[in-house]
């Protein structure tokens, strides 16, 4: 149960950092692109594509990424990109998903069958469900949210 309780605060503590801005806003004029210094990663978002880049230089009128050039005019949105930070928040999200549905199944597995030579109580049945549940979230909440820039951070938008 102790472990339940870690993995609840854990959750709870990823939603209230989630809802904090990442870092004071900024400009979300070009200037900001260009006050970008060179190997950033950002994802770029014309009208025809979205692309993750490392930054090599910007002009006034585009920007050069390590594998496009894009032109100011063609750009929607460019995002700053934090790897780092997403997949931990997608693994605490995982972790307290699946601790939470682990739990729901691991009481509900041995609710009824109190002669089975397996039985354990439903808090012990609960809390196994809990950990195997926690272990498997914390995978796929990583994968999650390294895939999917969840704390990404918009500077420039047209």
């Amino acid at each position: 149960m102790h472990t339940l309780r870690v993995l609840s605060f854990a959750f709870l503590a990823l939603i209230v950092l989630q809802a904090l801005p990442a870092r004071a806003q900024t400009a979300n004029g070009w200037q900001s692109v260009q006050a970008l210094p060179p190997q950033t990663r950002v994802q770029v978002k014309t009208d025809g594509h979205k692309a993750d880049c490392v930054v090599t230089a910007v002009t006034d009128d585009k920007l050069t990424c390590s594998q496009s050039v894009f032109s100011r005019s063609e750009i929607r949105s460019i995002k700053l990109l934090n790897k780092t930070k997403s997949t931990v928040g997608g693994l605490l999200l995982g972790a307290g998903v699946g601790a939470g549905v682990g739990a729901g199944i691991g009481s509900a597995v041995n609710a009824g069958d109190k002669g089975s030579f397996v039985h354990v109580s439903g808090g012990k049945s609960a809390g196994v469900g809990a950990a195997v549940g926690a272990i498997i979230g914390v995978g796929i909440g990583a994968l999650f949210g390294h895939s999917t820039n969840l704390s990404a951070t918009t500077i420039y938008k047209r």
